[in-house]
């Protein structure tokens, strides 16, 4: 009897997150990651002076240089250390989470930040400001204390996933009721602005290199949003269910990923190039520095795929023998990361990029989710109750970071 009210009592649980309410053709948990990751990455590469491109969440698009010049990036200089935060969600309630910031310089963790996250995670581009989804708010952190701001409302809808312009001045916000709003908020006054409507539910959100537009992925197209009007415009028809969008670091184009393909887009034209038809289920994808590759992980395909920016042809798949599910490249652009999260021996692979190659699979643990830091030296792999240092130098892991939570559910890093 005393289990059977347990599983009632979590049975409730569930129905109360909002993420569980999403509709089934989507899994609202791989949307918040994928934002996660595009955030991740979008900030690896402004640190570093290097533009990085989109992971599916990520994305990111490719942006250019804020708040750092060209050389080493903050994380890696002496006396400019950066901050992991970690989320983790733990039983008995998988609807708490704890925000745990970590020190890149020393790798000790800091005292928990307690806010129910169940959307999205966003940095502002100087790394001063935190922004989570929480509930039908989002809770803004500042990073110099670490300590949550006055929540902001985001109406009934919820707050799901998160993305920083790169000017820093604006997070567009998606909603899970309607599916196809998003809603700017001003990070100078944390207020929200007028509610941005489309025809269909918002997949993805991604901004060019410079900020002025933003795309937002739906349904069958990519809908381009004037940033400066929040005017959305024609929506440009790329095929069934686009995932992610990467940008070119020249924000020239956008490469569009779906279910089985991937569609260059001209951003001065919004005109569709010819698909890139991959034959295999994809998850994720990211663009070298120099703009030259961009890579798509297909999980079932136990692959990654690289695709040369100049021809828009599909090489030769890049074998890595188990499922794949993320990728992250270095901010010189010379290896790229997959983990793999599932099975009993989560793994994190490095692909060299100049002969596309992948390396000897470093061992991790359950529930496996990674970010690199600004200047490339450390990547970070998370997993139940630890997270791993691991040197990119050598692809060694540290002595791991203990936690006494239980699940990870994402991770960003400051500039």
């Amino acid at each position: 009897m005393l289990g059977e009210d347990r599983a009632e009592d979590r049975l409730r649980e569930l129905l109360r997150d909002p993420r569980w309410s999403l509709p089934a053709w989507r899994d609202p948990q791989q949307r918040i990651r994928r934002a996660v990751r595009r955030q991740r990455l979008r900030l690896t590469g402004m640190a570093a002076g290097v533009a990085v491109a989109v992971v599916g969440v990520a994305v990111p698009a490719g942006i250019g240089v804020s708040g750092h010049a060209p050389g080493l990036a903050g994380g890696d200089r002496p006396g400019v250390p950066a901050t992991a935060y970690v989320i983790y969600r733990y039983p008995p309630k998988f609807s708490t989470t704890a925000i745990i910031p970590i020190s890149t310089a020393t790798n000790r963790p800091g005292k928990a930040i307690h806010v129910d996250v169940n959307g999205g995670v966003a940095l502002t581009p100087d790394g001063k400001t935190l922004y989570v989804g929480a509930g039908d708010t989002i809770v803004p952190i500042r990073t110099a204390t670490n300590t949550p701001g006055k929540p902001i409302s985001m109406g009934p809808g919820g707050a799901g996933q998160i993305v920083m312009n790169p000017n820093g001045k604006t997070a567009y916000v998606g909603s899970f009721f309607p599916s196809d709003t998003i809603t700017p908020v001003s990070t100078a006054t944390n207020r929200p602005g007028n509610p941005i409507r489309v025809s269909s539910p918002v997949e993805e959100i991604a901004f060019t290199p410079d900020g002025k537009t933003a795309y937002l992925a739906s349904r069958d197209s990519v809908i381009p949003v004037n940033t400066a009007t929040d005017a959305p415009g024609q929506p440009i028809r790329v095929g069934k269910g686009p995932l992610a969008i990467a940008f070119t670091p020249d924000g020239k184009t956008a490469y569009v990923m779906g279910p089985e393909t991937v569609v260059p887009v001209n951003t001065a034209t919004n005109t569709v190039g010819r698909p890139i038809r991959l034959g295999t289920p994809t998850n994720a994808i990211a663009i070298t520095p120099d703009g030259k590759t961009a890579y798509v992980v297909s999980a079932p395909g136990k692959a990654v795929i690289p695709i040369s920016t100049a021809t828009n042809k599909a090489g030769k798949p890049i074998r890595i023998g188990r499922l794949v599910e993320d990728i992250a490249i270095t901010p010189d652009g010379k290896t790229a990361y997959v983990s793999s999260s599932e099975g009993p021996n989560p793994t994190v692979t490095p692909i060299s990029t100049a002969t596309n190659t992948a390396g000897k699979p470093i061992r991790i643990a359950l529930g496996l989710i990674t970010a690199i830091t600004p200047g490339g030296k450390t990547l970070y792999a998370v997993a139940w109750h630890k997270i791993v240092p691991i040197s990119t130098a050598t692809n060694t892991p540290g002595k791991p970071i203990p936690v006494r939570y239980g699940q990870p559910d994402g991770i960003v890093i400051t500039p």
